[in-house]
């Protein structure tokens, strides 16, 4: 019997098992309605392909003691269609009895038919065997930004979360919620002049595909979405984080035009995931501050998200910092010009774009 076999829907039972023991019960946040996750990511996608599956792998006896997940995804790079994957929830059995199960699967996924292999939820162990089996560190979209919507009130919480008592910051409170209303009506008034020319509202499905194309115009590589694509993914991240609400905004000109958008997961009183944020040539600043502005209007303490190298310059002079903190983002390339893409920042891949 061949150990590394394709994923079929009646494997099902037994990788949520593993999935169950090697993520959820070592302390790791599993996806939302997790019962019905392995079938709506993996057969349920808009991109499925027979010939991208993913792989589960058995022991002697036939059980299934590891797995590797694919996601076809699919790109281009200048106009050219290529096939891309991302590979997610690698996991083996810890009583397995295979120490080399885990390379095994990955050097599976490497040997598929994909141009480009992409992983952006890597830990350090997966990180030392994607470069192992000659894979890449994607070190620009390793890299996350983050931008206190509230500075006061994200204060309060880091001195929360490190031992002050509740009667202290309880007490501070009210002053928090004084302090950080004047630095936005500070902010509002410098900038309510230069964001007078620009007009904010929901983003249609409809639009968002039909626009994508010439709003990432000057980007390399790029996802290739249609509307039941996008509608799909959008209700995958969803579903994954219920606790927070997908929010999409539109962003256009005086014109009427369409130049950027943003897309999050927002968690009133919290930090909030921003998952798409595109915006055209000339109009990153503008974008950007529309996008802190509707996260204040929407009660978030904090935004948090990879980094668009687009827009290194836009979140820096707006304050925002820069890490690399958490997950790698991996990449496994055959065309050169596919990895350079990626390497150089010209490539756009969202949080969107990554595994879920």
């Amino acid at each position: 019997m061949d150990q590394i076999q394709a994923f079929r829907r009646e494997d099902i039972p037994e990788v949520l098992a593993l999935f169950r023991a090697a993520f959820v019960q070592n302390g790791n946040r599993g996806p939302g309605q997790l019962d019905t996750y392995l079938d709506r990511v993996f057969f349920e996608s808009p991109w499925y392909d027979e010939e991208l599956p993913s792989f589960v792998y058995r022991d002697p006896n036939g059980a299934i003691i590891g797995f590797a997940g694919v996601q076809p995804r699919p790109l281009l790079l200048h106009g050219r269609p290529v096939r891309g994957a991302v590979a997610t929830k690698l996991m083996v059995s810890p009583s397995g009895g295979d120490p080399l199960a885990a390379s095994r699967l990955l050097k599976k996924v490497f040997a598929g038919p994909q141009d480009l292999l992409f992983s952006d939820l890597g830990t350090d162990a997966g990180r030392r065997l994607w470069e192992g089996l000659g894979g890449t560190t994607a070190l620009l979209y390793s890299l996350q930004w983050q931008r206190p919507v509230r500075p006061a009130r994200h204060v309060l919480s880091w001195l929360r979360a490190r031992g002050v008592p509740g009667l202290i910051t309880g007490a501070l409170r009210p002053l928090v919620s004084v302090a950080d209303a004047l630095l936005a009506r500070s902010g509002a008034g410098r900038d309510r002049a230069a964001l007078a020319a620009y007009a904010i509202d929901d983003l249609p499905l409809d639009v968002m595909a039909a626009q994508f194309p010439a709003v990432c115009a000057d980007r390399a590589l790029r996802p290739d979405y249609d509307e039941r694509a996008l509608q799909w993914l959008l209700r995958v991240a969803q579903q994954n984080d219920p606790g927070r609400v997908l929010r999409r905004r539109l962003v256009r000109d005086a014109r009427g035009a369409v130049v950027g958008w943003f897309v999050y997961l927002l968690e009133r009183g919290g930090a909030s995931e921003v998952v798409h944020l595109i915006a055209r040539k000339g109009a990153a600043d503008a974008v950007f501050q529309l996008l802190l502005a509707d996260a204040w209007s929407a009660g978030a303490v904090m935004l948090a998200g990879r980094l668009e190298p687009s827009m290194v310059r836009e979140m820096s002079e707006r304050r925002s910092y820069f890490r690399q903190q958490g997950p790698w983002a991996l990449a496994h390339a055959k065309d050169p010009a596919v990895l350079a893409a990626i390497l150089s920042g010209s490539a756009f891949l969202s949080r969107l774009e990554g595994e879920w």
